[in-house]
């Protein structure tokens, strides 16, 4: 909760309960970064099914078999912990982690000025998007966008 508080406004903040249940979800596709035996950064990601994003600050539908997509759902590196790596540490475990798995599409909803970054990663702005998409991603904030990247 302090990395999300450090690196978010209020209006994106999650609460524990809905993280938690995010990470119980798909436990094997959730990390964290330490720097001397500190959690700086985490990554909570999980399979999805549907063009429409998740809801911020929610819980997520039961999981099953077949959601194609695999949707990072928050990377948050601490302020303090910037510049290290991590972050790219994190998306490469993911990537990994995906392609193991056999997912061939990875979605995520960038936030807070965030798109450049995720577009340096290889990520796309996802086309069309519905009226159904443009409301969820308003509950998001402004300068948010619904990215993907295939693999």
């Amino acid at each position: 909760m302090t990395i999300q508080s450090a690196c978010y406004p209020s209006a994106l903040l999650e609460d524990a309960a809905h993280l938690v249940c995010k990470q119980q979800q798909s436990p094997s596709s959730c990390w964290v970064a330490t720097k001397e035996c500190e959690v700086v950064a985490y990554l909570f990601s999980h399979p999805w099914c549907g063009d429409t994003p998740p809801d911020l600050n929610s819980v997520l539908p039961p999981a099953n078999t077949q959601q194609p997509i695999y949707y990072l759902h928050d990377l948050a590196v601490h302020p303090q912990a910037r510049g290290l790596g991590l972050a790219q540490q994190l998306i490469d475990t993911a990537l990994s982690w995906a392609k193991q798995h056999a997912f061939a599409q990875i979605r995520l909803i960038a936030v807070a000025g965030a798109a450049p970054f995720w577009l340096k990663q290889g990520f796309k702005p996802v086309f069309p998007l519905n009226e159904q998409i443009l409301n969820k991603l308003s509950g998001y904030g402004p300068d948010t966008h619904y990215l993907e990247v295939m693999i």
